[in-house]
């Protein structure tokens, strides 16, 4: 009697404390909210915390078939902090092998989620940005992850954005084609400016449709064009040292 009690008592508790972790969708919705605001401010430590607060949350998040979501959330903030200047490479590193890991989880979780795959190959398209001797292990892995976002949601915008940029930083000789990532990222501004801003995470992608089209027409030699897209990405985050202090000035030079 006493050993059924115990159990029932352990049960009651664990119970408990479950319950009193799970996030309301009030509490996912504020926190995934102060994430995109810390990114657009180009926030290190609002991200830090935003990815803190994600990393509590179970990962049954919101409701029990959230568990890719949750995953997808703070594989984001890990991506975001990657591409963060202030943020120590070795850190960086780290952020990316985990977005990778969880990513991957994301998308066996649920083998329809476009946004995981999409966003997948850009952490991959990262990892080769940082250390392009990569390219030979994680080229392939990008490609078959953004084809698959782009067979399940031909429409996303993040896929369109991640498939840009898939086009425009892959060599010609291995499928890239700035013609392509210059149309998939035009098909991206157009889906956004057609999404209701009250959309519910993930909703990201203005800042980075308009600053990746800009480096499109740059090398393309159209400056006028690339300035205007600069320009624009501000408009959606006006504190961008990304934009302001390395895109706009190499505009500039000779």
């Amino acid at each position: 009697m006493v050993r059924r009690y115990v159990v029932i008592l352990l049960a009651t508790a664990a119970a408990s404390a479950g319950s009193a972790q799970q996030p309301t969708p009030a509490e996912w919705r504020a926190t995934t909210e102060r994430l995109e605001r810390a990114v657009l401010n180009d926030d290190a430590a609002g991200l830090r915390k935003a990815r803190a607060d994600l990393l509590r949350m179970p990962t049954n998040g919101p409701s029990p078939d959230r568990a890719p979501l949750v995953h997808y959330g703070i594989a984001y903030a890990d991506w975001r902090l990657a591409t963060n200047s202030s943020i120590p490479q070795k850190e960086r590193t780290d952020l990316l092998d985990e977005a990778e890991r969880l990513l991957t989880k994301a998308v066996e979780l649920d083998p329809r989620f476009a946004e995981g795959f999409a966003l997948l190959s850009g952490v991959y398209g990262q990892k080769i940005a940082n250390a392009p001797i990569k390219g030979f292990l994680m080229g392939s892995r990008a490609s078959s992850a953004i084809d698959r976002a782009v067979r399940l949601e031909p429409d996303n915008p993040r896929v369109l954005i991640n498939l840009g940029v898939s086009k425009f930083k892959t060599p010609r000789t291995f499928g890239g084609d700035a013609g392509e990532a210059e149309s998939a990222l035009r098909r991206a501004i157009d889906r956004l400016s057609q999404q209701a801003a009250s959309k519910p995470f993930p909703a990201w992608g203005r800042f980075d449709a308009h600053a990746w089209l800009g480096q499109v027409l740059a090398r393309r030699g159209d400056k006028a064009g690339a300035r205007l897209e600069y320009k624009r990405a501000l408009q959606a985050a006006p504190k961008s040292g990304w934009v302001q202090y390395v895109l706009l000035p190499a505009l500039d030079k000779p």
